[in-house]
């Protein structure tokens, strides 16, 4: 056991192992969560350090609430799009000094590969994206006008220069300003007016007043929206019930972003009591890896 670890080895690792099988988080982060909250409160720690071995230290109050606040800091750790805040937003920063100075296109892309990999529903689907792609164009063709909504990082990721080549407009939408900043700098490398950024709430009512007209899109696109908005502003879901697209592309996750479950069946529910409201019809089933939905118009 390394010797800066608050409590007996046995102890932790059984506790990890608990709770990366519950959550979607490694044994070794796990462990490394628990020996940080044991290590804050020293009285606890050196007393388990003394009675473990003569007496269930487990059963003792102090003891569960500190693993039930480790399971609490390891959710919330996962719900979070962004891990790290603060190299976060450098990534986002050294990103758009690189773009407004005279790019060097390797870095350009490493960086753009670490922006994808940096918002957790990206992240989630990175070792699909070939998949992804594919099965994106296959289904959807390649719309001339397109609008992302809560589009997070998710534009870095479109082939501009390939499949979708023939996309003129594509208007990125979401709230997060770090997906605004970085967007907006990627904006420049695609070309004037291709990818327009616009920075909008979900939940207020007049977001869609910021959408630049265009008539209708071809296609509008909402990956892992319609579930998330429907947890937080039934409302919210029944304005986008509206919007104003020819088709619509809406997936849900088959796997929770917390915890190790199946949610395929809550969430395809949802998305049919979508589709229903919106009076639109299914004409395409989506499927990449954990993620899931249909083609509606």
């Amino acid at each position: 056991m390394p010797e800066d670890w608050p409590i007996p080895d046995e102890l932790l690792r059984k506790e990890a192992g608990r709770i990366s099988a519950r959550y979607r988080v490694s044994a070794e982060d796990a462990l490394a969560a628990l020996a940080e909250v044991f290590a804050g409160n020293p009285k606890l720690a050196d007393r388990i350090r003394r009675r473990h071995g003569h007496e269930d230290v487990t059963r003792w109050h102090d003891y569960r609430e500190a693993v039930k606040k480790c399971r609490k800091q390891v959710y919330y750790d996962l719900r979070r799009y962004y891990p790290e805040g603060d190299s976060a937003d450098r990534l986002v920063d050294e990103f758009e000094r690189e773009v407004a100075g005279p790019a060097r296109a390797a870095r350009v892309e490493e960086l753009r590969l670490a922006l994808l990999g940096l918002h957790t529903s990206t992240r989630e689907r990175s070792a699909q994206y070939a998949e992804f792609t594919e099965r994106f164009f296959e289904l959807a063709g390649s719309p001339a006008t397109l609008l992302d909504v809560g589009c997070g990082m998710h534009p870095l990721s479109y082939p501009f220069e390939g499949a979708g080549s023939a996309t003129r407009r594509y208007v990125a939408l979401d709230k997060d300003r770090r997906a605004i900043r970085a967007l907006s700098a990627y904006a420049r490398l695609v070309g004037p007016g291709r990818l327009v950024v616009v920075r909008a709430r979900l939940e207020e009512p007049g977001w869609l007043d910021e959408v630049p007209s265009t008539g209708a899109f071809d296609l509008a696109v909402m990956l892992k929206v319609v579930p998330v908005v429907n947890r937080l502003d039934r409302s919210a879901v029944q304005r986008l019930q509206g919007l104003p697209a020819r088709r619509i592309l809406l997936t849900g996750s088959a796997g929770s972003m917390t915890r190790r479950e199946d949610i395929e069946a809550r969430e395809r529910a949802v998305l049919q009591r979508f589709i229903e409201g919106s009076g639109r019809r299914v004409v395409g089933e989506f499927r990449a890896g954990d993620e899931f939905g249909y083609l509606v118009e």
